[in-house]
């Protein structure tokens, strides 16, 4: 049976799926992302140090699908971004990664956000602004402390560019993924020459840009060989993998909403075209298809809070105790409140309104309905006055129906749940099946994404967070 070999490069974890043509999941291997720090803040990863890891997840792939390696008719990916390095004139890596959450740049913070008042840079970009977190303070740290590097280099690859050019011998980069570093014009899908050449980008250094769901043709033979592939394997371009996660819950339709729940809060939208009219904060990024837009919203409040919370506890409590626990706690968790900024060093720093009778269920119920106003400020921001027909959530905390039905209540919206555990890999095995000819994006996520679960708002506790909320915005000062 034909199958697609997605590989999703986060940050926290690498992962390799494999799905039929069924979109079902048939095996899954993962692995930490071999990321080293440095005390200076630096964030690291040497190249041959993820080849060796996308191997080994792929290989491991066989314990619980012996034959489908040998069934694979397509590899494509989920990428991080503004995570990259540099190749020589040979093509050999002069550094390691540099990962997006890097800190050696963030003295430069502020000449990233000089670098965005570039006039035309939002409206070209899709991207509100810049800070030390973006390649472009990053690349301004490398050129000002290694210039011999600079003088030797021959490529720029992005993290998936690095794959692709492992995998196909070809210098190619994602649009969403390269839009999101803020030197390329989205609609043109071109490196935007007045950015490019401020950073003293050569052109040469550049990649091509293609669309999600390319087909680059098939993988080089050594590269089949070392992935256990068949040599007539076909290698297509993935996406950003905050968009492989909105089409892996079937958001890849106009006015279609989706959001995520995990180390940041995101929520994604999916419009008809580049719209110049919205909140001074949404990014927007280039989809599957050119009449198609993402735009996009990220927080720090967000799972990440009950994680924080949870590692505070002394008996380090799982999350499935925590969920229950939140469950039997009343709403609006007996004013117990979680302090803005929320993530502070300590428990009982983190919460405002405590007292004896406050236990760990108040404290989860009230991060819980923290997040959910986080939501529908994003909600709000992203939809204005046209709300969604229904949200499909993914990360981690759509695994709890207590938190999804808080959700629900909160923003007055119906919340889905899907079933596949793996929505971000889902999200980039449909652009594969897209570019094999399986059917069109919007057909496969049909077919493969399967709502579990639905959630539909309780007028009562609707208009109980709609006071509580009121009350909160008042405490975080927020409009």
């Amino acid at each position: 049976m034909e199958k697609i070999l997605a590989l999703d490069l986060g940050t926290s974890y690498l992962k390799a799926a494999l799905f039929n043509r069924q979109g079902a999941l048939c095996a899954l291997a993962k692995t930490p992302t071999p990321i080293s720090r440095s005390p200076d803040g630096g964030c690291e990863m040497p190249s041959e140090r993820f080849r060796q890891a996308v191997r080994e997840i792929v290989s491991a792939l066989d314990r619980p699908d012996p034959r489908g390696r040998r069934e694979v008719v397509a590899v494509t990916f989920a990428t991080q971004t503004n995570t990259f390095l540099l190749l020589d004139r040979a093509d050999r890596p002069l550094i390691p990664f540099i990962i997006w959450c890097d800190q050696r740049a963030r003295e430069l913070g502020g000449e990233a956000r000089k670098l965005a008042q570039t006039p035309g840079f939002r409206s070209t970009t899709g991207v509100p602004s810049l800070d030390s977190d973006y390649m472009a303070a990053k690349l301004l740290w490398l050129k000002r402390n290694s210039p011999e590097l600079w003088q030797e280099a021959g490529k720029l690859c992005l993290l998936s560019d690095y794959l692709t050019h492992w995998l196909t011998g070809r210098h190619v980069t994602e649009a969403g993924a390269a839009g999101l570093t803020g030197t390329v014009d989205i609609r043109r899908l071109a490196w935007w020459s007045p950015f490019c050449e401020q950073l003293e980008l050569p052109p040469s250094w550049l990649p091509a840009i293609a669309r999600a769901g390319t087909d680059l043709g098939p993988l080089s033979g050594s590269a089949a060989a070392e992935l256990g592939v068949p040599a007539a394997c076909r290698f297509v371009v993935g996406c950003l993998d905050q968009y492989a996660g909105a089409i892996g819950v079937g958001n890849v339709t106009p006015g279609g909403v989706s959001e995520t729940t995990g180390t940041v809060l995101s929520t994604v939208r999916c419009a008809r075209g580049f719209s110049d009219h919205l909140r001074e904060n949404v990014f927007q990024g280039p989809s599957f298809d050119p009449a198609l837009y993402y735009q996009m919203l990220f927080g720090s409040e967000s799972a990440n809070l009950l994680e924080s919370y949870q590692r505070q506890l002394p008996d380090r409590s799982p999350f499935e105790e925590l969920d229950r626990l939140a469950a039997t706690a009343p709403p609006g968790a007996n004013g117990l409140r979680v302090r803005p900024p929320a993530l502070l060093a300590s428990a009982p720093d983190a919460f405002a309104g405590g007292d004896r009778r406050h236990t760990s269920a108040h404290a989860a119920r009230a991060i819980m309905e923290t997040v959910a106003l986080a939501l529908a400020r994003q909600v709000g921001q992203l939809c204005g006055a046209e709300r969604p027909r229904a949200i499909r959530a993914s990360g981690g905390a759509a695994r709890s129906d207590v938190w999804l039905q808080i959700k629900a209540d909160a923003l007055d919206v119906p919340f889905e749940a899907t079933d596949c555990a793996e929505p971000t890999s889902l999200g980039a095995a449909i652009l594969a099946g897209m570019a094999l000819g399986w059917g069109t994006a919007p057909e496969l996520a049909q077919q493969w994404t399967r709502v579990s679960r639905l959630f539909n708002p309780r007028p009562e506790m609707h208009k109980a967070y709609s006071e509580l909320f009121a009350e909160l915005r008042g405490i975080a000062g927020a409009p």
